[in-house]
């Protein structure tokens, strides 16, 4: 073996490159970073985003179907295929204020048909996940939210679309 190939083959930085990739974990600040797909959303005039892959797909143009004696955000439903799926407004939840639209987010969830409504689709992003920067706050209106993310040096949050989900479960049972 040539000296010069010798030399760069026992490099230690290559050493330890190679040990890092046989137990990560202990490799001396390699940290591979796992990236994570947001959907940008508007709702009135506020931009939102949430997990890309709880998206089932984006509809317009449906009516909703009107449901008496439920919370004032709960909206009614939309047909889709021939299933409902209850229509949740979040600027209803979050400012008392009915959102004007006929744009659906179809949410996939195992055991609820749920559709957001929202304004517009604005983009998906690929972040890193250190990238969500997260609320350490303990107010309760906070919990509507994982983060935030900055992807153009605007800070957005992301809806934590469990803690919705479980909010619209508690309401409905009071009523």
């Amino acid at each position: 073996m040539p000296e010069s190939l010798k030399k760069t083959h026992d490099d230690p930085l290559l050493q330890r490159i190679k040990e890092s990739r046989k137990n990560p974990e202990q490799g001396e600040g390699v940290r591979i970073e796992k990236f994570i797909k947001y959907m940008i959303i508007s709702i009135d005039d506020k931009k939102y985003a949430l997990f890309a892959d709880e998206v089932k797909e984006i509809i317009g143009n449906t009516p909703i179907f009107y449901v008496p004696f439920t919370p004032p955000y709960l909206r009614g439903f939309i047909n889709r295929h021939g299933e409902p799926y209850t229509v949740l407004d979040i600027t209803a939840m979050l400012e008392n204020k009915k959102l004007e639209s006929s744009t659906f987010l179809v949410l996939k969830k195992e055991n609820d048909q749920l559709a957001l409504l929202i304004s517009d689709v604005l983009e998906i992003v690929n972040l890193g996940e250190s990238k969500l920067h997260k609320i350490t706050s303990t107010i309760k209106d906070d919990d509507f939210f994982l983060g935030s993310i900055s992807p153009h040096d605007e800070e957005i949050f992301v809806l934590n679309l469990a803690s919705v989900i479980t909010r619209m479960e508690e309401d409905i049972d009071a009523y």
